[in-house]
């Protein structure tokens, strides 16, 4: 969607939507983030699909996706905010003092984010994630100035909010939740009901914003998964619980290679990392 996020499906999407059923009447995401992979999909294609549910603990995350069903507001606050055009031989510092004062401001541990959609907050939260390498850190990390060199990733994502493509997808969500990820399969789940689940990764779990998720939060999700009537596919990279949680004989397992994104440094050599996806189906 234009909006980077650490942990964000947006390449790896395109190989886990193809194992979606199309029969899907309610599809759903319990750990939202940008939401990469229900972006990916090709709406035609699910032809039975009448309900798209998002969840997200952090509350930043589920205050934008409040904002985003109603695109043509969102578009009125991001156009607001002054950013950085491509061409522009001399930077003014006032992008970079904008980004230090969003984030200060959202990221203060007393900052309270409204249960009412907050179009200003949403993009407020847009220009941070979109001046930070690839989305990872914004509390922390700090502004990339492109010098003029590209298009800022804040300009693209503003011009998808004009796209009718895309315009399409964020008004098909009908519901947004802030939610534990058990409470919320708990709420929804039924033989209909169908989740996406891209969890922390084991022992990558303090790369994330706003919440913590440990190994008894990963126990916690199989046994939730294990309980669901509904069906559900599920990344990974490989732990040795996971066969324990999830034998082979009993779910499908697919892999695939790719590159961590998240993980280059600049001037650095991308790292290769293991996808799985388990699915009980």
């Amino acid at each position: 969607m234009a909006l980077s996020y650490i942990g964000g499906k947006s390449k790896i999407g395109k190989w886990i939507v193809p194992y979606y059923p199309k029969d899907i009447k309610t599809y759903s995401e319990c750990f939202g983030g940008m939401f990469w992979c229900y972006f990916n999909m090709n709406l035609k294609e699910f032809t039975e699909l009448t309900n798209v549910i998002y969840n997200d603990f952090n509350p930043l995350n589920a205050n934008f996706f409040r904002c985003i069903k109603n695109p043509e507001q969102l578009l009125i606050e991001i156009e607001k905010i002054p950013c950085q055009q491509k061409g522009q031989t001399s930077t003014p510092t006032q992008y970079k003092d904008l980004f230090i004062t969003f984030q200060t401001k959202l990221f203060d541990h007393e900052f309270k984010v409204s249960e009412e959609p907050d179009y200003e907050i949403a993009a407020q939260y847009a220009y941070i994630l979109t001046q930070v390498f690839s989305g990872s850190k914004p509390e922390k990390s700090s502004y990339i100035d492109l010098k003029g060199k590209y298009k800022s990733k804040y300009l693209t994502f503003r011009d998808k909010l004009k796209n009718p493509l895309w315009v399409e997808k964020f008004k098909k969500i009908q519901v947004v939740e802030n939610m534990d990820f058990e409470e919320f399969i708990k709420k929804y789940d039924n033989e209909q009901f169908y989740v996406y689940v891209d969890a922390p990764y084991y022992k990558t779990e303090d790369y994330y914003s706003n919440h913590d998720f440990g190994l008894k939060d990963h126990e916690r999700l199989a046994k939730t998964l294990k309980s669901m009537k509904g069906k559900f596919s599920m990344s990974y990279y490989y732990f040795p619980q996971l066969e324990e949680w999830f034998p082979k004989d009993k779910y499908h397992w697919e892999s695939k290679s790719f590159a961590k994104a998240a993980g280059a440094k600049k001037g650095g050599k991308q790292s290769i990392g293991e996808e799985l996806l388990i699915m009980n189906y």
